[in-house]
């Protein structure tokens, strides 16, 4: 096989991995925080499981980016990328559904 389709194959599949562990990594932190406004009163919230979970996932994405430059150093940077976007965009989703929700418990 040629050796640029044997590179883009590489970059193809460390960007899927990258944005299917950014929708999971995502979903840990919007359940979080999530757990954090559901706290019962009198109780202060804690978030040494935030900051255990975050530092989990910063250390996935850094075996994953090591991993990824191995194997391709072209995809490592690609997968930093697809993962910056990712987020943003869960980011931006999550915002305006928060913002739609609001809207309707106000009115």
């Amino acid at each position: 096989m040629d050796d640029n389709i044997i590179r883009i194959v590489w970059i193809i599949f460390w960007s899927l991995i990258a944005i299917g562990w950014s929708v999971v990594s995502f979903q840990w932190l919007r359940k979080s925080v999530e757990e954090i406004h559901h706290v019962p009163e009198g109780q202060k919230p804690t978030h040494t499981g935030i900051i255990l979970r975050r530092f989990a996932v910063f250390a996935m994405v850094g075996g994953l980016l090591y991993l990824a430059l191995r194997t391709e150093p072209l995809a490592a940077v690609a997968m930093v990328f697809v993962i910056t976007v990712a987020i943003w965009i869960q980011v931006i989703l999550y915002n305006s559904r928060v913002n739609k929700t609001r809207g309707h418990k106000e009115k």
